[in-house]
């Protein structure tokens, strides 16, 4: 017998703390609306898994598994039967070093109770255990709402976010713009729902604390569908966002940024309310979770150029370079190399399996790109497949070797080698054979 629990709590930092999620410090001064942490629990017979979902941008390796085994020691689930996935808003803070990572948060008091409250949604999701039966649903959003940012065009190859003066050839691939929704119902309390859907969180911009269009999905799905409590999990994303390059800036959104983030989450809201009394019953009955760490070269491509990259990030960050002199790989190339000197030889990226019944939610430890969804849907076609991006680590983007072919900001950013997507995949492989 299945029993689902589910837990939400505030966890928004107090005004003065950094927002992540660009290459400038950015120190909140407002909140458009709060964050929150969702934790889902899930028992069979003696197994007993959570499912937490962040509205940070990131939780580093190092602070996920500190607070992974904080909640271990405190409600006696085992560590790796944790997914503790960030939703990646850009309105939201890091939970990383502040000594290796400079946009983290800082407040050291607020840091150690945010650590606690991570660990008492835990034990309040296991408090609300009750028996439950799962279905699933998907369906296509009305409109599309995610694109593939990643451009050819004709004057420098593959161009992310490309500004006016590039002549665009074509996309390299394609969004996903399913909602996926999991359904948890229940005797006696509220249905839990799990929403997933790719592309990334980074509508709003600016000062204020807010959980974009995720927390607007999740509000606008328990407004609509009463007694229902939903956790949301940001699907592979690291190559995709809200713009369309093909329209003109003026229709690229529906308002102002706030009010594009809104439509959003009520794109997607409406999609899975509309899947909702369509589900599909699936098997309840077994627990399995794994936690692989994969380790994988670092990238030292360029490292030859580290005192004059080191040298440009020194003029940037004083104000010295003009943001019309640099395209955005070309910044990313020169931040990769100017830190290759405190790198490790090999670079870990956590890889996390959950299977309850008929789903399975794999989570990847960094910005995976869109094309890893649909791989992982390939390798267990029995089973209703759910990815969740910065699952367990916050290890930076995770590109196709088809992607690192071609190059662009990612590529360009990330410490990690083209041999990453064939490491990512056989590992996946393996740990989801045993599902079957």
């Amino acid at each position: 017998m299945l029993q689902a629990g589910f837990a939400r709590i505030d966890i928004t930092p107090p005004f003065g703390n950094d927002l992540s999620g660009y290459y400038e410090r950015r120190l909140a001064n407002g909140t458009l609306d709060p964050l929150y942490l969702n934790a889902v629990a899930l028992t069979v017979g003696e197994e007993t898994v959570l499912l937490m979902a962040a509205d940070y941008i990131g939780i580093k390796m190092e602070q996920s598994i500190a607070i992974r085994e904080l909640i271990s020691e405190r409600t006696g689930v085992p560590s790796d039967h944790i997914l503790l996935a960030a939703l990646h808003q850009h309105t939201s803070p890091c939970l990383a070093d502040p000594t290796k990572k400079e946009t983290s948060l800082r407040d050291k008091v607020f840091i150690d109770v945010v650590y606690r409250r991570f660990a008492d949604a835990a034990m309040m999701a296991l408090d609300d255990r009750a028996e439950a039966s799962i279905s699933v649903g998907a369906r296509e959003v009305a409109e599309p709402i995610a694109f593939v940012r990643r451009y050819f065009t004709r004057e420098a190859g593959v161009v992310t976010n490309p500004s006016s003066k590039f002549t665009l050839t074509g996309r390299c691939a394609d969004a996903d713009n399913t909602v996926r929704l999991v359904r948890f119902a229940r005797k006696d309390k509220n249905d839990i729902a799990i929403l997933n859907f790719s592309t990334h969180p980074d509508v709003i911009g600016g000062t204020k604390w807010s959980a974009d269009w995720p927390g607007f999905a999740r509000r606008f799905l328990e407004e609509d569908i009463a007694g229902t409590s939903c956790l949301f999990f940001t699907g592979c994303q690291g190559d995709s966002n809200h713009n369309d390059y093909f329209k003109p800036r003026e229709e690229r959104l529906h308002g102002g940024r706030y009010e594009h983030s809104r439509y959003m989450g009520r794109t997607v809201a409406d999609a899975a309310i509309a899947v909702w009394n369509e589900m599909t019953p699936v098997a309840d009955d077994t627990l399995f979770a794994e936690c692989r760490t994969i380790f994988n070269l670092t990238n030292t491509e360029g490292i030859e150029k580290y005192d004059e990259c080191a040298e440009w990030v020194a003029d940037y960050k004083a104000g010295k370079i003009p943001s019309d002199s640099y395209t955005m790989a070309e910044r990313a190339f020169c931040y990769r190399v100017a830190a290759l000197r405190n790198q490790p030889l090999f670079r870990p990226i956590p890889l996390t399996v959950i299977g309850v019944g008929g789903v399975v939610f794999v989570g990847f430890g960094g910005e995976a790109f869109t094309s890893y969804g649909q791989k992982m849907r390939d390798l267990c076609p029995d089973k209703f497949v759910v990815s969740a991006v910065c699952a367990n680590g916050y290890e930076g983007y995770l590109p196709t070797a088809e992607a690192f072919a071609q190059g662009g900001y990612e590529a360009c950013s990330s410490f990690f080698m083209p041999t990453l997507e064939d490491e990512i995949v056989t590992a996946a492989r393996e740990m989801l054979e045993k599902l079957k």
